[in-house]
C-alpha cells in the first residue's frame, strides 16, 4: 500500500529567550516612570467631577460675570425697586384708618375699612366702617356701590345705593400708580433688617417735592389730601418686592390723618357688580327708579 501523502508539519523555531527584565534599580538613567491613573479606585459618579476641572483648568481663572448678581440692600435701591413692584402689581388688600376733615359740602367723618384690590380693572371691595355706621362699598372702575342700612334694604327690597358720578369714597389711596409715585418722592430714607428675610426702609414723603416731580392733576388732588408731611414704612423681601407698605399721615388737622396699608401684594379678589334688581339708583326717601 503506496504510503499517504502528509504534509510535513512546519518546522518551530526555537523560543528564543526573553531578556531578563531590569532590575528596578537598573533603569537608565532620566527615564520617567508613568503610572496610569488608578481610576477604578473612585467612584463612577466622581469621575466627571474629577475631569471638569481638568478640562477647565486651562482656561485660566473663573470669570467675575460668572458670579451671581447680589441684589444691594441700600436704603435707595430699594426704596426705588418697591416703588416699581407696586407701580406694577395687579392686586393687593388695603387697609384703612383715616380721619377724613371736611371738605366742600362732605362733612368731616372717620373711616376704618379693609378689604382687597384688583389693581388692573380696576375693582374693589372694602368692609368695615364708614361715617360711623358699618357698611360695604364695592369699587367698579368708576362706579361706587354702598350697602343699605337694613331698614332701607327691607322697605325697598334692594342691597345696594348707587352712589353720584364722580364719588371717590377712597380718593387716590386704592391707586397703586399714585401710591408708587408718591413713594417715589420719599425723603431721607433709612434701611434696617427686618424679622425674617424682610428689610425696612422709612422716611419722609414732603406733599410739595411730590407735586414738583409730578405735577399731574390726579397726583395734585391726592397730595392735596396729605399734611406737609408724611411718614412711610416699607416692607420688603430680599428681592426688593413689598411685602407691606404703610402711609401714616398726621399733624395736620385739616388734612387726611390715621394710617394707611398694603399688603398680601397678589392676593386673588372677587369683586362683582350688583345685579341691576339689587341697585337703588336714588337717595332713600325718594321712589326708586325700576
Amino acid at each position: 500500500m503506496p504510503p499517504r501523502n502528509r504534509r510535513p508539519w512546519p518546522s518551530r523555531a526555537p523560543a528564543q529567550a526573553r531578556p531578563p527584565a531590569l532590575p528596578p534599580r537598573a533603569r537608565p538613567a532620566g527615564a520617567l516612570r508613568l503610572r496610569a491613573p488608578r481610576a477604578a479606585a473612585l467612584p463612577f459618579a466622581v469621575l466627571p467631577l474629577v475631569a471638569l476641572p481638568l478640562a477647565s483648568g486651562c482656561q485660566g481663572t473663573p470669570s467675575t460675570a460668572a458670579a451671581a448678581t447680589v441684589f444691594p440692600h441700600d436704603a435707595p435701591t430699594l426704596l426705588a425697586a418697591g416703588a416699581g413692584h407696586l407701580e406694577g402689581t395687579s392686586s393687593f388688600r388695603l387697609a384703612l384708618r383715616v380721619d377724613m376733615p371736611a371738605d366742600g359740602g362732605r362733612a368731616a367723618h372717620r373711616m376704618a375699612m379693609s378689604g382687597v384690590w384688583d389693581a388692573r380693572r380696576p375693582a374693589g371691595r372694602m368692609d368695615g366702617t364708614l361715617k360711623g355706621a358699618p357698611a360695604t362699598v364695592l369699587v367698579i372702575g368708576d362706579t361706587e356701590y354702598v350697602s343699605l342700612p337694613a331698614t332701607v334694604r327691607k322697605s325697598t327690597g334692594r342691597s345696594w345705593l348707587r352712589a353720584a358720578p364722580g364719588t371717590r369714597t377712597f380718593a387716590g389711596f386704592s391707586d397703586a400708580r399714585l401710591l408708587a409715585m408718591v413713594l417715589r418722592a420719599g425723603q431721607g430714607p433709612q434701611v434696617s433688617r427686618g424679622p425674617g428675610a424682610t428689610w425696612h426702609v422709612r422716611g419722609a414723603i414732603d406733599r410739595a417735592a411730590v407735586t414738583r416731580a409730578n405735577p399731574g392733576p390726579a397726583l395734585r388732588a391726592f397730595a392735596g389730601l396729605l399734611p406737609s408731611k408724611t411718614r412711610f414704612d416699607l416692607f420688603t423681601d430680599d428681592r426688593g418686592r413689598p411685602v407691606r407698605i404703610r402711609l401714616t399721615p398726621s399733624g395736620d388737622a385739616k388734612k387726611a390723618q390715621g394710617t394707611v396699608e398694603l399688603s398680601d401684594f397678589g392676593v386673588r379678589p372677587d369683586v362683582r357688580e350688583p345685579l341691576a334688581g339689587q341697585i337703588l339708583t336714588s337717595p332713600p326717601g325718594k321712589a326708586p327708579k325700576r
